[in-house]
């Protein structure tokens, strides 16, 4: 009895059974074999891949950049050249992983910040300068250049980390001028007399 359904039931909805059979096969295919298939694809199709190098100008050029001085506050950091300055709003853990840095102080349990400089100075890594480079969506970017005898290499951040690791290091910290001019107060017109 069974098996007449079964026959029955064939009949009537063999097209569909076997499209849904093959779609199943060829997804399962697809995922399984895809990414071999696909790689395999490109790498015929494509020219033999040489190795390039990216070269991203001098990192040693300062010359768009201005130096600041960075005072630490509970809710942020406040950079400061001459009498321009500008803010950044920065959760108090940030801020006061910077401090402890600064002031050279460990805490019981150390943070990511004293585990980076620690492997840093056991391989003779030093920091040559923090830079915070631009502002998007109300995101702040910065960038670090870490070098030893061998190599160089600059690694985007953010700029928490940036002065964290500096205050540690005692890097320099630099601010785009663009920056600067554009996100920048005056500070000198707020001082009371």
């Amino acid at each position: 009895m069974l098996w007449f359904r079964l026959r029955w039931w064939w009949k009537k909805h063999w097209l569909g059974s076997l499209l849904l059979a093959l779609v199943f096969v060829a997804g399962f295919n697809l995922m399984y074999f895809g990414s071999q298939a696909l790689t395999g694809w490109a790498a015929r199709d494509s020219l033999p891949l040489q190795k390039t190098t990216v070269f991203l100008g001098d990192p040693y050029d300062l010359s768009d950049y201005t130096r600041v001085q960075v005072e630490v506050f509970t809710g942020g950091v406040l950079f400061k050249h001459d009498c321009q300055g500008f803010w950044i709003a920065m959760p108090y853990e940030k801020t006061f992983s910077i401090k402890r840095g600064s002031v050279g102080v460990l805490d019981i349990r150390p943070t990511q910040h004293d585990l980076m400089h620690d492997i840093f100075a056991a391989y003779t890594i030093n920091m040559t300068y923090a830079r915070i480079e631009r502002v998007e969506h109300d995101f702040y970017y910065a960038t670090v250049l870490l070098e030893n005898e061998e190599k160089i290499l600059r690694l985007d951040t953010r700029p928490s980390d940036a002065l964290a690791l500096a205050s540690r290091f005692g890097a320099p910290l630099y601010i785009s001028t663009k920056l600067l001019r554009q996100q920048g107060r005056n500070l000198c017109n707020n001082a009371t007399p």
